[in-house]
């Protein structure tokens, strides 16, 4: 955010001495001022500001439409340097914290490093498929070491997500950023990587350990975990004494927090590893379509959760015994639901940042990279990420019916991935495509329909209301 439109809020605020505290949440920025009378109104018709203005009694708030939360935390830094009282929305009375809103929140910085990781793995994927159905022969290209550099290039993003998390998340709860590195980097330690290959079973003071190291790295533990150490250091640096503040903490989050995350994930992993896939098997046996749909709604939940990893067995069996996947159809219109959802919620915003963000994320959505969707855009608003789950269990439910089967096995299936869904002398692929659409507009439908709900109640920002 430029300087001057800083000066421009400070202004209307009546200067940095009289805001008293600084709130972010559902999109929103509230300053509250210490006196209303300071407020400085012909700010609003000698610039561009736009601000909901409510001065009840003594109390006034300055409301300004923030989804990317820009403004926040620019306005949070030159309160600080002030020692302006600046609190999370969160952590205010009146508001309820979100999950949801605040893995969100961890993710937007990352956006720029995973889009353009993104496109990198989208030119590839395009590539390879020129090279399997195009009639140019790309194949030296293929097997070039060329090819496999940027082949690393554009996953070195997601390889090293677990790290970025951790350390976004450190620095939201403003805790030490290494040590959160450390805890986020801990499972690609080469004996730690090998340990956890299944060659061998592992355990960690008598307790199982799942072989699935990406579980243990999945976003959503790793920021739990980094909150947990948030919390942690807080109250042993409150206790400790001043000549070992900087020592005792890290310490106690290393050798404490560490390890009670391996003696809770790891019977939980190997609890999933053991029931997981024999469930889903059953369930696709004896109620396909139901199990299908189910699929198709709960695939995104699956992937926050790190449960996708266990897919993978299904789909191998699914391939040997019946020669197609419908787990991977389920896939397919699960991540398509997120793109639906991610367009409309560019379509609705009203700030020009979230909406290139939305666009730019309902096209990596599309063509197979779903984080900046689900991660950044969705999970922000709730009424959007369960719309993407009804259209995912829609599109599952039209494929559920009849029987879509993919006839390769695909990391994360895109619209790149759609011929592999053709079979020879079959309608297959077109009700792929019907399929696709369902899951798309459904979700992309939803969330418009909602988000406008939203906006009439009340949501969109006027130039200026006194109450």
């Amino acid at each position: 955010m430029h300087d001057t439109q800083i000066e421009d809020w400070l202004k209307l605020a009546g200067g940095k001495e009289n805001i008293k505290l600084v709130e972010h949440n559902k999109g929103t920025t509230t300053l509250v001022l210490k006196d209303s009378t300071q407020l400085n109104m012909s700010v609003l018709a000698s610039t561009d500001v736009v601000a909901d203005i409510r001065a009840t009694g003594e109390q006034c708030h300055l409301a300004i439409r923030d989804e990317s939360s820009r403004i926040y935390n620019a306005l949070q830094g030159v309160g600080a340097a002030e020692g302006t009282a600046l609190q999370e929305a969160g952590h205010a009375k009146k508001n309820r914290f979100s999950i949801l809103h605040f893995v969100s929140d961890v993710f937007r910085p990352l956006m720029p490093a995973i889009l353009g990781a993104a496109v990198i793995k989208i030119l590839l994927a395009i590539i390879t498929l020129m090279d399997t159905y195009g009639s140019a022969d790309s194949s030296a290209l293929m097997d070039s070491q060329t090819f496999t550099i940027f082949s690393i290039i554009g996953n070195s993003v997601i390889y090293l997500l677990p790290v970025l998390v951790a350390i976004s998340t450190a620095y939201r709860l403003k805790s030490n950023i290494y040590v959160a590195a450390s805890i986020g980097g801990l499972m690609f330690h080469p004996e730690m990587t090998m340990m956890m290959s299944g060659e061998q079973d592992v355990h960690f003071l008598g307790l199982p350990l799942v072989s699935q190291p990406a579980f243990y790295t999945t976003a959503i533990w790793v920021i739990l975990t980094i909150c947990a150490a948030a919390y942690l250091e807080r109250a042993v640096q409150r206790i400790s004494p001043k000549f070992s503040k900087g020592m005792v903490a890290p310490f106690l989050t290393l050798l404490i927090l560490v390890p009670l995350v391996f003696m809770i994930l790891g019977p939980v992993g190997t609890w999933i590893d053991e029931y997981l896939p024999e469930a889903l098997d059953s369930l696709l046996a004896n109620a396909p379509v139901v199990t299908i749909m189910l699929l198709g709604a709960l695939f995104s939940l699956m992937l926050v959760m790190g449960l996708h990893y266990w897919l993978l067995a299904i789909i191998i069996n699914e391939m040997v015994m019946e020669g197609g996947s419908m787990v991977i159809a389920a896939m397919i219109v699960a991540i398509i639901g997120q793109a639906g959802a991610s367009l409309a919620n560019g379509l609705r915003s009203k700030e020009p940042a979230s909406r290139r963000l939305a666009f730019w994320a309902t096209g990596t959505a599309l063509l197979g990279v779903v984080e900046p969707a689900l991660y950044a855009v969705n999970m922000r608003k709730r009424s959007s990420f369960y719309s993407a789950l009804l259209g995912g269990a829609a599109g599952g439910l039209y494929f559920g019916l009849l029987s879509v089967k993919a006839f390769a096995i695909v990391g994360n299936p895109s619209l790149v991935s759609l011929p592999l869904f053709i079979e020879e002398g079959s309608l297959n692929l077109l009700h792929t495509c019907i399929g696709v659409v369902i899951a798309f507009v459904v979700s992309g439908g939803l969330t418009y329909w909602m988000a406008g709900k939203g906006q009439k109640s009340g949501q969109a920002a006027p130039k200026a209301s006194i109450e």
